[in-house]
């Protein structure tokens, strides 16, 4: 059994070999596996990344031409917001 592993990471590049790091350049990310050389140790080794795409969605009342359904709320900091009970958008407490 190999005492390398392969090594994974957010957010630097990992040596296999000697685990030295390096943060990749935006403009270099490739999902492609390509051949690197290890500024620590002088070994090769196989690197690619993964992108992950996040997807996220919000309501709006106004979006849809209905109004808001203020509600005022106290935050833990002491202030007090209202709330839309419906879509859940916050502004600024209201005179």
């Amino acid at each position: 059994m190999s005492e390398y592993n392969e090594e994974i990471d957010g957010t630097n590049m990992i040596c296999p070999y000697c685990k030295h790091e390096y943060q990749p350049e935006a403009e270099s990310y490739s999902e492609d596996e390509e051949a690197e050389t290890c500024d620590g140790c002088g070994k090769k080794y196989y690197a690619r990344q993964d992108f992950c795409v996040d997807h996220w969605s919000r309501p709006d009342c106004e979006l849809n031409g209905e109004k808001h359904q203020w509600e005022e709320r106290n935050l833990n900091n002491g202030e007090t917001r209202d709330f839309c009970a419906e879509c859940g958008e916050i502004r600024p407490l209201t005179a």
